[in-house]
């Protein structure tokens, strides 16, 4: 089983005209005219999560015709018409982040999210929201806040973006950071990975045991580049109790 992670910033040079025509969605080839900044941003994202996937396939030597093969499920989920490939994309600010895992026969799924706060908010509050009492105490124990917080955000929208599941959900996610377990009816057993050493704050849902071997690379001068990081939590999701 393999699983890459690759993640790139849209203020950066990257080729998207160099991927052939075929593999390129029609509306990914021109930007929407007369649109305002915040959607030319949203469109750069998506143009560069896709170049991302597009260089993740080559990287996992999978035929690259797939990109020109996804499609959206009932949820809205894009995804490949094949159920040992999976991969997923995050976008927060100027920075994207794609997730590919490649299985040998099982199914593959995996969900990803990172997220870059450009300010300070009443996480106490938030919480309330969704966050189990046991969480909410942890959190009030911790010297950063903001990482906490974005711990417990992040690792429930990895989980349920993996099925194409909506935020509503986020309650439903039990999750103990003491022991780094979850618990989820919306994805299946697996393992998770949360790391605060990115410019972002990331966390990546693959099934089984995939996130051990789990390879991160950043695009910079004009190729993806491997990234060895030093300080990533890993959770173990809907283990046996």
């Amino acid at each position: 089983m393999t699983t890459l992670i690759a993640y790139a910033n849209i203020q950066q040079s990257f080729p998207f005209g160099n991927m052939p025509l075929e593999l390129i969605p029609e509306k990914l080839r021109l930007l929407p005219k007369n649109s305002n900044l915040r959607v030319q941003q949203r469109y750069r994202c998506r143009q560069l999560a896709h170049f991302l996937l597009w260089n993740l396939a080559q990287k996992a030597e999978i035929n690259t015709a797939l990109l020109g093969q996804i499609y959206r499920t009932t949820s809205g989920r894009p995804q490949f018409p094949i159920d040992n490939i999976d991969f997923n994309i995050s976008h927060s600010g100027d920075w994207v982040a794609v997730v590919l895992n490649v299985a040998e026969h099982e199914k593959s799924v995996v969900g990803i999210d990172i997220e870059f706060p450009k300010k300070t908010r009443n996480y106490t509050a938030l919480l309330r929201h969704f966050a189990s009492p046991l969480e909410q105490q942890w959190f009030t124990q911790q010297a950063n806040p903001r990482q906490a917080f974005y711990r417990i955000w992040c690792l429930r929208e990895a989980i349920l973006k993996s099925q194409g599941v909506g935020i509503v959900k986020l309650s439903e996610v039990q999750h103990d950071p003491v022991a780094k377990t979850l618990h989820s009816a919306y994805c299946p057993q697996g393992q998770l990975t949360f790391t605060s050493e990115l410019p972002f704050y990331l966390a990546v849902f693959a099934e089984q045991s995939a996130m051990q071997n789990a390879q991160y690379f950043c695009w910079q001068e004009n190729h993806l580049c491997q990234n060895q990081l030093q300080n990533i939590l890993i959770y173990t999701v809907n283990s046996p109790k």
